[in-house]
């Protein structure tokens, strides 16, 4: 039987890695249901494309993948078992430095704590201890912030307090609200490095480092600085993995079946309208694309409140993306740098060009007025180092990150087209200029650049290039993401649920809104919640 030829109790719009995940969970609830993807494969962000040359294997976007072992999901649809698999960096992310010295984050923090005290011993035992008790509240902290619907920040904050971690803490208080990432750092830490390596952190998972307010989820990001996982043979194995999940439970994944409209009939979504008819949903229909494409492409607007419509065109998205360079190696990249720390060139995340607080207010200064600077700082990765299987017996694949404007000043959108591969250029130039082999036998064979404007055009969920899908600030996180009344994964139109990245807690491979919305859904529909019982 086709698609039309059945009802479902639930169609899910979009096959992104949340709406996967609900979907694989409603499927072994035994609900029958589908998932219908405008794209040719699923996984939204988990694409993995031989981008450069044949058997060279590019994570165009999800590359980093944070919180395994720490989300629910991968336990819960046994997603190991059904074929994912994840490399574990000894060595995590390092930063080498313009005079030649270099920090490395391990999986193994007396290692990581040996590194820091090189540049202050007093630092290196403050993030000894800073770390010791992140984690002995990193269950409570993601559980609480993470893997359950969004708490106001009032609430969040009685809540440090009922559990009396204030009066323990060194760290953690209700002050972290109204404090940056920067000025959290510069509390605690004195050294410009140590302060550049842990903000860089924070930036890579999108959180500015001046920006007021977000250090009350610092804890969470740095207690995570270990746990960088890298899935191998591409972070498409994730998105197949989830198929897998589905299709064994009864479901269906439908590729290249974009959603025209939600139909809504006496107040209560019934289905989806498609390029070639009608999918009804029995129970209810769950949109795992942005905010702005669901209530202001899909839906009607005699169906949707002007209130609720006139909080979504009010949704911000984040005010810097990023520019990639996808290059094919003949061989893993040394770095001069090693002559002070050997370890660096294990590094599988690599800060080149951040050496002080003061660098990221420059940096983003630069990006929001549309500029581009003239020395990229870039965030390196380079997957073959852990991942053998990424390119051919001998070579590797690396990766070049530089955050970027999604307009540029001079021309828009538009201008990247002609601009790209230029800017590519220097930032492989600016890649070249640290390593200690890059002539040898011609480290580059060949690279392809990725910019903002691609991206938007190609994954049309990331509005202007922004892969956390809504801007990550106090006034677009917790009870306010995507807006108040949208916060809680139901939306005024019934049987209509949000599931993805524009909800608590944001992008990334957390599958947190997925999971949070299937509680929501559970409660609604006297769903037995089998998951939280394993």
């Amino acid at each position: 039987m086709g698609m039309f030829d059945e009802e479902f109790d639930a169609i899910v719009i979009g096959a992104g890695h949340n709406g996967m995940a609900l979907a694989g969970y409603l499927a072994r609830s035994g609900w029958s249901v589908a998932v219908l993807e405008r794209r040719t494969e699923e996984g939204g962000g988990l694409c993995t494309e031989e981008l450069t040359e044949p058997n060279f294997l590019h994570n165009l976007h999800s590359n980093y993948h944070s919180l395994v072992g720490l989300s629910p999901v991968y336990d819960d649809l046994e997603l190991e078992a059904n074929g994912v698999d994840y490399a574990h960096p000894d060595v995590q992310m390092g930063s080498i430095f313009s005079d030649g010295t270099a920090i490395t984050v391990h999986r193994d923090m007396e290692k990581t704590h040996r590194s820091f005290a090189r540049f202050s011993q007093k630092d290196a035992d403050t993030w000894l201890r800073l770390w010791e008790e992140v984690g002995g509240y990193m269950d409570l902290l993601v559980r609480t912030l993470m893997y359950a619907p969004p708490i106001a920040l009032n609430d969040l904050t009685r809540a440090l307090a009922s559990w009396g971690v204030e009066e323990k803490s060194e760290f953690l208080s209700a002050r972290l609200r109204s404090m940056s990432v920067a000025e959290f750092l510069d509390k605690h830490f004195e050294n410009d490095r140590i302060k550049a390596m842990l903000a860089f952190h924070a930036a890579v998972c999108a959180y500015q480092p001046h920006v007021k307010g977000l250090a009350v989820t610092l804890p969470v990001l740095l207690g995570k600085i270990s746990n960088w996982q890298l899935c191998k043979g591409g972070s498409h194995r994730l998105a197949h993995t989830l198929m897998r999940v589905i299709v064994k439970h009864g479901g269906r994944v439908y590729p290249q079946v974009p959603v025209e409209e939600i139909v809504v009939e006496g107040g209560r979504a019934v289905g989806v309208r498609v390029p070639d008819g009608f999918v009804r949903a029995k129970k209810l229909v769950a949109s795992s694309i942005d905010v702005n494409q669901t209530f202001e492409t899909l839906l009607q607007p005699k169906h949707v409140p002007a209130k609720t419509l006139e909080g979504v065109a009010g949704v911000e998205y984040q005010d810097a993306t990023l520019f990639n360079v996808h290059a094919a190696l003949n061989g893993l990249p040394r770095y001069k740098a090693a002559e002070f720390d050997p370890d660096i060139d294990r590094a599988w995340i690599l800060n080149v060009g951040f050496e002080s607080l003061e660098d990221f207010r420059q940096e983003f200064d630069c990006v929001r007025s549309g500029r581009l600077p003239e020395v990229p700082r870039l965030n390196v990765a380079v997957n073959s180092l852990y991942d053998p299987t990424d390119a051919p017996a001998g070579k590797a694949t690396g990766l070049i990150r530089v955050f970027a404007p999604h307009a540029l000043v001079d021309g828009g959108a538009e201008a990247w087209d002609e601009r790209g591969r230029e800017y590519g250029e220097r930032c492989v130039e600016r890649w070249a200029s640290v390593c200690a082999n890059w002539d040898d036998d011609a480290l580059m064979r060949r690279f392809a650049v990725e910019t903002p404007f691609d991206i938007s055009r190609k994954m049309i969920n990331y509005r202007f290039g922004d892969w956390m899908v809504g801007r990550i600030h106090p006034s677009n996180l917790l009870e306010h993401r995507p807006t108040e009344e949208l916060a809680q994964y139901r939306t005024p139109v019934e049987g209509l649920y949000l599931c993805g990245a524009s909800q608590h807690p944001h992008g990334y491979i957390t599958f947190a809104p997925g999971y949070n919305c299937l509680g929501v859904i559970a409660e609604d529909h006297g769903l037995d919640k089998w998951w939280e019982e394993i």
